[in-house]
């Protein structure tokens, strides 16, 4: 073995926690490069090809009312329709027992569970509906503890009836539970018809239409909702559905934007770290310098032994993270892509990743070690030895003598000391800070993130002048639903609201909505206080507006260059068509499961076109005292009072405002928790910095602390000054980091708002954040300092006076 190994495994060994730690700093970072990247690349890319395999429907038209079969098919003579599957999906009530609460579900019917055409459904365990049996949704099965065999209560429109579970299917589009989606039955002919939908009737259709691209299956969708107008069937909405693009995608890019993020500042974090060993090492060892120089030893040599050293480290790290980086990635993409329903059994890793994590593992730490040991190699002999003592270059500058004498004044002499250390090697300082820095900037900003999205959906929520909501498949009297309403004990105000979903028309061409769900026209009664939109251009409604003037989405508007003062056409089908001015356009966040793109107008101006009088397709009300409890019971009693009289309610609509709430936060709540996850490990990372910084300097300062001893520095005096150190680094990156995390949280507070709900979240900087960092970095800087400053307490005064 060379002189060169020699050494080089003579320093690894007999300073192992050095070593370690080193190891550590660099597996850290290449481990999250790992884990992340990994990740991010075999869940988007494993999402879109789960997601291609079902044979999606390009289009979801959704009916109000019901088509038989004869109908459906007719859409097939729409140009461009390749192929219509009808199917049934209606809302209701289950409990699984007599004694136990309701709970909402979706009931599915397909028309043949064996010949599915698209939107495929698995059976993974037992069998399809039968007569007198259900299956239940895999989701649910896991989330709700439904198995097979279990007796389920349907609540039916004459008499309840139990009917046993038989298979557990896989539906691919199902919101999570995770999320808040509800409970999924599947049912067949039989079980459908007994819940009130006759065989052969059907209130859903599965579109696909050829060539396909998003303009034109919208424009189909026009043509297919004209074609059933022109049968006497109205579409109640329609969703529209990329084939081979994931649902939930843009969800998951706006969580794995900011996990990208953090891989690269972990990494960058792994790098000043190793910057920082090396430079301590360096300095530790100039005297072994000068004695190889002394020797014949060249610069080229000096640099070999050191960039040897850290390809060790290297190697050592990417050991321990590659199969970390590739494990992490696995598992984690497996847990995400079950909350989206998809099977993920199969180990496998990204060669993308790997390749990153060899060049994090390896070229990184060798290009952040070059400026050390260059800057090493290069001294002479003569500044070797005699630069090898206690006080270092500390005290010669002005800023020294500053500190200096503050110290003095306000301090007693080993605690001036200790202030003086702090800033002894600048070099060193400027990196363990930024580590700090980075740390407490990151974690302050994803806190913020977190605050900036509930606050955004606050206020969102805020704007919501209802407490409860009701909708209606079909219109129904205004008189009758607001005398029924009425009979609510707990009511304030109600309000009943005419809707129609529609075509806009700009100089002829079809106006393109950005909600994917199509233009609905909510026709607002004069005074309205139960939706007070955000206004971003132009006005909203006032009592004085009866003309035909609107205010539509900003995200439509700006998709289609719309400015106020423009002239649309807005065609709603058998009920009317009109020109409309528009006055101005709003900005919502709407964590719906099913959101069309409204244009709100005059409820006057609506009727004059539409002739609708005393019609409504929804039932605002706000209550007296609203709780979650109260308002669940007054639509609980609502729904009965409705149901007995015939008049059925659109259940995907249908809700309290603490149930829009609770959907809203459990909408979000992956990527808040992960924000908060993301800002432990910043602080962990912190501290495995700072605990570097320390242990080194104790290295460096073991004469030092030799000499203090002889003078007669009891234990816990040394302590004290490294606790001392710690705290006040600690302290001093918070300084740093707090007006950092300001200026970067907000831009990127916009890009995360922008991936995740295509509009910039209403930014809400998090003080509380501000405050507990404080808090963490005086923590890390005291749990930072023990391990050093118990090993310095230990140190004898002959051993730190022999020590070289």
């Amino acid at each position: 073995m060379s002189v060169i190994w020699h050494k080089v495994w003579f320093d690894l060994w007999q300073r192992k926690g050095r070593t370690a730690l080193a190891v550590l700093s660099i597996a850290a970072g290449v481990f999250a490069i790992g884990m992340i990247f990994g990740m991010v690349d075999q869940l988007l890319s494993t999402m879109d090809a789960a997601h291609v395999a079902t044979r999606p429907a390009h289009l979801q038209v959704i009916i109000a009312g019901s088509v038989d079969e004869e109908l459906a098919d007719s859409v097939l003579r729409v140009e461009g329709v390749t192929g219509v599957e009808p199917m049934n999906l209606i809302s209701g009530r289950y409990k699984t027992g007599p004694d136990e609460p309701w709970l909402s579900t979706t009931i599915v019917m397909r028309q043949d569970y064996a010949n599915q055409q698209f939107d495929d459904y698995t059976l993974l365990a037992g069998d399809w509906p039968t007569r007198r049996e259900m299956g239940v949704e895999r989701l649910s099965h896991n989330s709700f503890g439904l198995n097979m065999g279990d007796e389920i209560i349907l609540e039916m429109p004459q008499t309840n009836r139990t009917y046993p579970l038989n298979g557990i299917i896989r539906h691919p589009f199902v919101p999570p539970p995770d999320f808040g989606g509800d409970t999924y039955f599947f049912v067949s002919h039989e079980i459908m018809a007994q819940l009130g939908v006759p065989r052969g009737r059907y209130n859903q259709l599965l579109v696909q239409v050829e060539p396909y691209s998003e303009a034109y299956a919208k424009d189909r969708a026009a043509a297919i909702k004209e074609h059933l107008n022109k049968q006497g069937t109205d579409v109640f909405l329609t969703l529209y559905q990329e084939p081979e693009t994931h649902w939930g995608r843009q969800l998951v890019e706006g969580v794995t934007l900011v996990l990208q993020v953090l891989a690269v500042v972990s990494l960058a974090a792994s790098v000043i770290l190793v910057i920082n060993t090396m430079t301590a090492v360096i300095t530790q060892q100039t005297d072994q310098i000068g004695v190889i120089k002394a020797i014949g030893g060249t610069s080229g040599t000096i640099t070999r032994i050191y960039l040897v050293g850290v390809l060790v480290y290297g190697v050592l790290a990417a050991l321990i993270a590659l199969p970390l980086g590739m494990g992490g990635a696995y598992l984690a993409s497996k847990e995400l892509l079950n909350i989206f329903n998809i099977d993920y059994e199969v180990f496998t890793y990204s060669n993308t990743a790997v390749s990153a994590q060899l060049a994090a593992a390896i070229i990184a730490p060798l290009l952040a070690a070059l400026w050390p040991i260059l800057s090493g190699a290069r001294i002479s002999v003569r500044e070797a030895i005699a630069s090898y003592g206690l006080g270092g270059d500390f005290g010669f500058s002005w800023f020294d003598r500053l500190i200096d004498r503050v110290g003095q004044r306000f301090l007693p002499t080993p605690y001036a000391i200790a202030l003086g250390n702090i800033f002894r090697r600048k070099g060193r300082l400027i990196l363990s800070q930024l580590v700090l820095i980075a740390a407490g900037t990151m974690f302050i900003m994803v806190l913020t993130l977190s605050a900036s999205l509930t606050n955004t959906l606050e206020n969102e929520l805020n704007r919501r002048g209802y407490d409860i909501r009701i909708a209606f498949p079909r219109g129904e009297r205004s008189e009758t639903l607001l005398n029924i309403a009425d009979g609510l004990s707990t009511l304030d105000t109600a309000e009943a609201w005419y809707t129609a979903t529609g075509t806009v028309l700009r100089e002829g061409q079809r106006v393109q909505d950005t909600a994917g769900l199509g233009a609905e026209l909510f026709a607002v009664p004069s005074g309205s206080t139960m939706y007070n939109p955000n206004i971003t251009r132009g006005r909203w409604l006032t009592p004085q507006d009866d003309g035909q003037v609107v205010v539509v989405s900003q995200d439509t508007a700006d998709f289609n260059n719309l400015e106020i003062g423009d002239t649309l056409t807005i065609d709603l089908g058998l009920v009317g068509k009109a020109n409309w001015i528009l006055i101005g356009t709003y900005q919502a966040v709407a964590p719906e499961p099913f959101t069309t793109d409204p244009i709100y107008a005059p409820a006057t101006a609506v009727l004059d076109v539409t002739k609708q009088a005393n019609t409504a397709r929804q039932l605002l009300l706000r209550t007296q005292n609203p709780t979650a409890d109260s308002t669940a019971v007054a639509l609980h009693e609502l729904r009965n009072e409705f149901e007995l009289r015939n008049m059925p309610i659109n259940m995907f609509v249908t809700r309290t405002i603490f149930e829009e709430r609770e959907y809203a936060y459990n909408q979000f709540a992956i990527v808040t928790n992960l924000l908060l996850l993301l800002a432990v490990v910043m602080g962990i990372v912190g501290g495995i910095g700072l605990m570097g910084s320390l242990s080194i300097s104790v290295v460096e300062r073991t004469r030092e602390i030799g000499v203090l001893r002889a003078i007669g520095a009891e234990t816990p005096t040394i302590v004290g000054m490294f606790v001392m150190e710690g705290v006040l680094q600690g302290v001093l990156s918070w300084l740093i980091a707090v007006p950092l995390a300001l200026l970067t949280a907000w831009p990127l507070a916009r890009l995360l708002g922008q991936v995740i709900v295509e509009t910039n979240l209403d930014f809400a900087f998090s003080y509380t954040a501000v405050f507990v960092w404080l808090a963490v970095t005086i923590i890390i800087g005291v749990m930072a300092s023990v391990v050093p400053a118990v090993g310095a307490s230990r140190i004898s005064v002959r051993e730190s006076l022999a020590y070289a």
